[in-house]
């Protein structure tokens, strides 16, 4: 969907996010998925502005179902966030950047956002 972003597939998946340390953020989207196009927009503003060890990558789940089925995607789009290769957090449908960047920002963090968690 975008140059911007690896496209994940079931073949690169594990290697690219479940054995890489730090965080990943995944989007599962599709091509018939016009909110998608709407969170590839925002995950491109995103994309500058947290740092720059963060994965962010995308699935297309038309071309690869069972990746979907395999993390329990259900509805376009889903973000799923890795931090060191274990599932931090799910999020589905479309969110704002602001929210989207302290839920990195959080996971970034070295205790992984529990002192973020308990300041809100």
């Amino acid at each position: 969907m975008s140059a911007s972003f690896p496209a994940l597939d079931e073949a690169t998946f594990d290697a690219a996010v479940l054995a890489r340390p730090g965080v990943s953020v995944v989007d599962f989207w599709s091509v018939s998925c016009v909110p998608c196009r709407q969170m590839t927009r925002v995950l491109q503003e995103l994309a500058r502005e947290v740092p720059a060890s963060v994965l962010i990558a995308q699935v297309d789940t038309d071309a690869y179902p069972g990746l979907a089925e395999r993390f329990g995607v259900r509805a376009l789009p889903t973000l799923l966030f890795f931090k060191d290769g274990r599932l931090a957090e799910t999020r589905t449908g479309i969110d704002r950047r602001q929210v989207l960047k302290k839920a990195i920002v959080a996971l970034v963090a070295p205790d992984g956002g529990a002192a973020a968690a308990s300041e809100s």
